[in-house]
């Protein structure tokens, strides 16, 4: 996502799939931005295959988050909202292990996403920066993933675009209308 307009658009662009697929959908939602904008991302909807979790107040990251990708076994899709947000209270302890921390928990959905019949969506903020500037080779949060894809916002149409891997056919790019 390039900014958060985008993401809203993006949020309720998904949502709205995902509950027509009648699917089980589990949504992490570690920055509270769906719970506290459920009624302008989904409004007066009735989504029962979507299960909403929120982690507790002074939660521990890594327990919660693995509890929450094993209890999402049974889910066709899990979200997780966001990896910026994850990747920061990683870092709060002060450690200089969070880019580690959080590569080690993708390697963990995909891993999970290709033993399990099951998508798992993170989304992240993209800026182009290594995760740890200090360190030779390291990679953005958004090029961490199996699929990396780029959202942007433009003309009443939400754009894809495949950055790393491959998602479908053709030039790797495909729009959506929406209204705003």
């Amino acid at each position: 996502m390039d900014n958060r307009a985008t993401d809203l658009l993006f949020s309720r662009f998904l949502l709205s799939c995902l509950v027509r697929t009648r699917n089980e959908v589990l949504v992490a939602d570690i920055n509270a931005f769906y719970s506290s904008n459920a009624q302008r991302i989904a409004p007066g909807s009735d989504a029962p295959n979507i299960s909403l979790t929120l982690p507790p107040p002074g939660f521990a990251v890594e327990p919660w988050l693995i509890d929450f990708l094993i209890g999402a076994a049974d889910a066709a899709v899990v979200v997780l909202d966001d990896l910026n947000t994850l990747y920061h209270l990683l870092s709060f302890d002060g450690s200089k292990r969070a880019g580690n921390r959080i590569s080690f928990l993708m390697a963990l959905t995909s891993f999970l996403a290709r033993t399990r019949p099951q998508t798992i969506i993170s989304k992240v903020y993209a800026r182009n920066r290594p995760i740890q500037n200090s360190r030779h080779g390291a990679r953005s949060l958004d090029r961490l993933g199996d699929l990396g894809v780029a959202v942007e916002y433009e003309a009443s149409e939400l754009t894809f675009a495949c950055k790393n891997g491959s998602g479908w056919r053709g030039d790797g790019t495909f729009s959506v209308r929406v209204n705003p």
